[in-house]
């Protein structure tokens, strides 16, 4: 069953993956490396509140969910109704501030992609994780492909249309990602129409979301603070590090589906601990595995995505071991939510996320390039190290 899971999920995962590549070629071939780091700058602020909107909702629907799918009815109703709430909140304040630290743009394109972001992201995140609770991951990786599929393909209209600019491709990528959002609410709701049940309380479910929220925003300041800073020095550079992480992103895809399709079972296995460190050990070595073919293939970036992203090459193999420690943190991280040690990943994540910011300016301002790869390893270490130590030292006060 995992086995079939993983496979069907990875086939969506791969669909996905098809049209990232699509849009990641193109649009560094249509923007060069400069136009392109402008609009994913622009994303990368995007990003950050995205992660804050979904009020760590869809992790905490995914835990208990697989636990007690018959309870997740309750928990859907309320979780989309503070939905509404946060993502129009967020959304706003995400757009305003896009606006006001980020110049050289026209502010409406800037406005509508951020706002667009947060509300397409965080509700296929809130939509997908539901189904991947009930263990339907083909309809979960459906969800995640299809809003890069509708990108995908408004922008090859686009490019058909007219001669594609940054300004214009942020509108355009607006528009896709609110009608993709729109579609997913009328399927959501003909689909738990049928089951008429009140919600459940509010600040329960908001207050077990925190660390959700605390671990998604780290994550996004992890992989996508150095951009703004990169773009500091030059929009090019933070053009290539984009490039070299998106082809990390793809390479990764088996790990991604295998990890995707496992947390469910985990969550609902009684001898979770065990199957966590067998698999953890084999994804890990496949990681490792993967990085090796990545080192090797990284001179063939700049043949795809044309001039100007030589960089790329010596990025993309310095990066190449980084999924590897990924899927490391990622266990560590489960167990202590399996456990309910929700504190601690959140304080883990909160220094992680500490670390990242203060690592990127520093080392980027001194380093370079360099420096921001500096920063993606040290940052994963130090997240570790802290929920590790934090476990084992609670661990040794409850035994004494």
């Amino acid at each position: 069953m995992y086995l079939r899971a993983s496979v069907g999920l990875f086939g969506w995962l791969l669909v996905r993956a098809g049209g990232q590549v699509i849009l990641v070629i193109v649009l560094a071939r249509l923007l060069g490396a400069a136009g392109y780091g402008q609009f994913i700058t622009v994303l990368a602020v995007a990003t950050f509140f995205s992660a804050v909107a979904g009020l760590g909702l869809p992790g905490v629907l995914l835990r208990d969910g697989a636990r007690h799918p018959q309870a997740i009815a309750q928990q859907y109703k309320t979780a989309l109704r503070l939905w509404w709430l946060s993502t129009t909140t967020v959304g706003a304040i995400g757009a305003v501030t896009a606006v006001l630290v980020l110049p050289n743009h026209v502010r409406g394109a800037v406005a509508a992609l951020v706002l667009a972001e947060v509300v397409s992201a965080s509700l296929v995140e809130l939509l997908a994780r539901v189904q991947q609770a009930l263990h339907r991951t083909h309809r979960y990786g459906a969800m995640l492909a299809g809003l890069v599929l509708v990108r995908a393909a408004a922008l090859a209209v686009y490019a058909l249309l007219t001669r594609p600019d940054v300004d214009g491709w942020m509108w355009i990528y607006a528009a896709s990602s609110l009608t993709y959002a729109t579609f997913l609410l009328v399927y959501a709701r003909r689909e738990f129409r049928p089951m008429r049940t009140a919600g459940v309380p509010v600040w329960p479910l908001v207050r077990e979301g925190v660390p959700f929220v605390v671990g998604g925003l780290s994550l996004r300041l992890q992989a996508e603070f150095n951009k703004p800073v990169l773009a500091q020095l030059g929009f090019a550079l933070a053009g290539n590090f984009n490039a070299a992480q998106r082809a990390l992103d793809i390479a990764s895809l088996p790990l991604i589906a295998m990890q995707e399709a496992l947390w469910a079972r985990l969550y609902a296995s009684p001898d979770h601990e065990h199957r966590m460190w067998i698999t953890a050990a084999l994804l890990v070595l496949l990681a490792l595995g993967g990085g090796v073919i990545l080192y090797l293939l990284a001179p063939l970036t700049p043949l795809l995505l044309g001039p100007g992203f030589e960089p790329a090459v010596h990025l993309l193999q310095w990066l190449a071991w980084l999924p590897a420690m990924q899927v490391a943190r990622n266990f560590v991280n489960f167990q202590a939510l399996a456990t309910y040690r929700t504190n601690l990943l959140t304080l883990a994540s909160i220094i992680a996320g500490i670390a990242s910011i203060m690592l990127n300016i520093y080392l980027i301002d001194a380093y370079g390039l360099a420096g921001a790869v500096s920063a993606a390893y040290l940052t994963e270490l130090a997240g570790m190290i802290a929920l590790v130590t934090m476990q084992y030292f609670t661990r040794s006060v409850v035994r004494s």
